[in-house]
């Protein structure tokens, strides 16, 4: 028996062999009230044309939101969507992946921006 889910992720720099991503979660619906998920190192990720909402009781998102052009026949994000910057992954190009749409050309600067705000973060405080 093996076990398989689905994981969404926004690559954030290209390497020769592989890719650095960060990882989309709704935290079962719950986006960033989740207990221990701390809200700072998250943005709303949401597919262009639709609205952007914060749950209710949901703060501490500082970063401004990233919107997503979906490709063909691909459903919208899920109003919980949250892009988290505090980790990245290594992601070989020999993995199967699906083509889930582009971040928004405005938003590619904020969203990198933020990526190394985060890394840094990280790195300082070793």
């Amino acid at each position: 028996m093996a076990y398989s889910q689905i994981r969404r992720f926004v690559v954030v720099r290209s390497m020769v062999q592989f890719c650095y991503a960060c990882p989309v979660f709704t935290y079962s619906g719950r986006a960033t009230l989740k207990q221990g998920v701390r809200p700072r190192e998250h943005a709303v990720i949401y597919t262009a044309g639709s609205q952007i909402s914060l749950l209710p009781g949901e703060t501490g998102i500082t970063k401004d939101s990233i919107a997503v052009d979906s490709a063909p026949s691909v459903p919208p994000l899920n109003k919980c969507s949250r892009l988290y910057f505090g980790i990245h992954h290594p992601i070989q190009y020999n993995v199967k992946v699906k083509d889930l749409g582009m971040v928004s050309d405005n938003d590619i600067p904020k969203m990198i921006g933020y990526w190394r705000e985060e890394l840094q973060n990280v790195i300082s405080s070793q």
